[in-house]
């Protein structure tokens, strides 16, 4: 009866967390979402029809949104109803930890912080969300020693995001624990780790099968784009985060209890699993020299927030020393109160600012899909929601779907890579924010080629948004 209550809480508040950020989306997940729409269309798993590239990161996730497109439901409302309601049993199987190894207060004030943490939710409609818990749930069963579950889940945590290999390991490591016989070679989780290196090959051997390689090219580009003078790498981006957030006093009090939570780790030493989980992902990410987008930091609340609640146990302690139960209630209860009140507002300010990009790319992926022959090329930076809405084959100036365009970055950005993808590839359509990314300014010829046909107005600029027909038989 318990369990199933739990359900049903977590149940409504990932429904209520959904309506106050239903409307929140970013370009990136939105090639996931082609994938499914072109598999749903009997086109194939793949981003542009005709061309067997894996370019999105979370395969598994694009499988199961493409009975969302065979119904001709909106895919990026339902991924935002999924990561919500994936969030919330984040939450609730942080809670689960706790009952597990007999630390309950930790675990409520970690499932507190996990749920509201503004930061983790800004990633919503992509398949972040859907991995943290995913992650959260497999260390779940390994602590109740659940060979067929952990093995099943670490190896779909593979395929739903790359970086979940690093999950499979720790969970084998907590099942030996858990099961006292790590003494005795015959005992250990021999099972689990066989399903998890069972269904991580065989995605593999697919993978390299039909698209040439097991991981997606969007690695190498990523890579590239991090070697941009004066772009973000991970470590960049990681620290940017942390000032930002410091900045302010409610998240000093949060590193500062998560800080103390490190220290109480050292003697609840099981919640190291989650905590190591997350230091082996930032130093993996930091050794991988990748770009720094916000969607690779997010994952580390996974880590931060057992931390946060191991913290709070610890200064109740040390309260009910200086003047018993009751002031450790006290204060325990106006840290959580506290926290709860800032972050839920902050949830609710991320609620109501809604990326402008969704809007202007997805005006232009309609007027290029009403207006262009279907076989009609489009290069352009950012082809998430253009290319999602367009439904055409795309040429992508950020390299994350040619990775001949990738190759150009590294030494001379984002403008080399525009500049190579239109001279080779010589796309049918143009859409650009010259603004943003100038390349139309000092070729004239590229002007007379590539005439203005369409523009939409960007609120980000004082410029538009113009979308160019090209001719490449004579300027």
């Amino acid at each position: 009866m318990i369990d199933r209550h739990l359900w049903m809480l977590s149940t409504i508040v990932g429904l209520i967390l959904f309506w106050f950020l239903r409307q929140r989306g970013y370009d990136d997940p939105y090639i996931t979402y082609r994938y499914a729409m072109n598999l749903a269309s009997g086109n194939g798993f793949v981003y542009n029809p005709g061309v067997a590239t894996l370019s999105t990161t979370a395969p598994l996730f694009g499988l199961i949104l493409t009975p969302v497109a065979l119904f001709g439901w909106p895919i990026p409302l339902v991924a935002n109803l999924i990561g919500c309601l994936s969030h919330a049993t984040g939450a609730l199987a942080l809670w689960r930890l706790g009952q597990e190894w007999n630390d309950r207060l930790a675990a409520g004030a970690a499932a507190l912080l996990y749920l509201l943490f503004p930061f983790s939710l800004t990633t919503l409609g992509s398949e972040t969300l859907p991995a943290m818990a995913l992650t959260l749930w497999i260390f779940v069963w390994a602590a109740r020693g659940r060979q067929w579950l952990t093995g099943t889940l670490a190896g779909l945590l593979v395929w739903l995001r790359p970086d979940g290999i690093l999950v499979g390991p720790l969970a084998l490591l907590l099942l030996t624990i858990t099961g006292k016989h790590w003494r005795n070679w015959r005992r250990w989780p021999w099972l689990a780790g066989l399903i998890w290196i069972g269904i991580v090959s065989t995605g593999a051997g697919l993978a390299w099968f039909i698209y040439g390689a097991p991981l997606p090219v969007t690695l190498y580009a990523k890579q590239q784009q991090a070697l941009i003078p004066g772009f973000y790498d991970f470590g960049d981006r990681l620290w940017v985060t942390l000032r930002n957030h410091l900045a302010q006093p409610v998240y000093q009090m949060v590193f500062l209890l998560a800080g103390l939570g490190l220290i109480a780790s050292l003697r609840s030493w099981r919640w190291l699993f989650l905590i190591g989980w997350a230091t082996l992902y930032a130093l993996a990410y930091t050794l991988l020299h990748i770009a720094g987008y916000f969607w690779y930091v997010a994952p580390l609340v996974v880590g931060l927030a057992p931390a946060f609640g191991l913290g709070v146990h610890l200064v109740g302690r040390w309260l009910q020393r200086l003047g018993g139960l009751r002031l450790s209630s006290i204060g325990i209860v106006v840290i959580l109160c506290g926290t709860t009140l800032w972050l839920s507002s902050a949830v609710y300010r991320i609620g109501q600012q809604i990326d402008p990009r969704l809007t202007v790319y997805r005006e232009a992926g309609e007027w290029l899909a009403a207006n262009t022959p279907p076989n009609a090329s489009v290069a352009t930076l950012e082809i998430g929601i253009i290319g999602y809405y367009a439904q055409r084959p795309m040429i992508d100036f950020a390299g994350l779907l040619q990775t001949d365009i990738a190759a150009q970055l590294g030494s001379g950005g984002f403008g080399a890579s525009a500049q190579y993808a239109i001279e080779h590839y010589r796309p049918a359509y143009l859409v650009l924010q010259e603004q943003a990314l100038s390349l139309l300014s000092g070729r004239p010829d590229l002007t007379a080629r590539c005439p203005i046909v369409a523009e939409i107005p960007d609120p980000r600029y004082a410029a538009p948004l113009t979308i160019h027909a090209c001719r490449w038989e004579s300027p």
